[in-house]
């Protein structure tokens, strides 16, 4: 499976870094960040991993999934042998005002 991460989930990433460093030290920040990536990774060995996204439940759009690490969920969509990294956000950002922008252009 390979895995690609869409501009705007490395926005997401470079972000959260970036935050992270104000408030947290290198080896946290560090730390956070090898998890999303291991956590992304983790579709090549497992890519049936996840759960379905709440948020898109009543679309039905069952080819997106969420997956978390730590505080922060990564939703992810799954194209035959792809995986696209769409979003990574803290749990309390509001995920679907994100996903209305991004995914449903709403």
């Amino acid at each position: 499976m390979n895995i690609m991460w869409t501009d705007a989930a490395r926005d997401d990433l470079l972000e959260l870094r970036a935050y992270l460093k104000m408030h947290q030290s290198a080896a946290f920040v560090k730390k956070v960040t090898e998890q999303i990536r291991d956590e992304v990774a983790s579709l090549r060995e497992w890519p049936s991993k996840g759960v379905y996204v709440r948020e898109l439940e009543e679309l039905h759009l069952d080819q997106y999934r969420e997956l978390l690490a730590g505080p922060h969920r990564i939703i992810v969509e799954r194209a035959s042998d792809v995986f696209y990294v769409h979003i990574v956000c803290h749990t309390s950002r509001n995920l679907e005002a994100l996903l209305r922008r991004r995914l449903l252009a709403v």
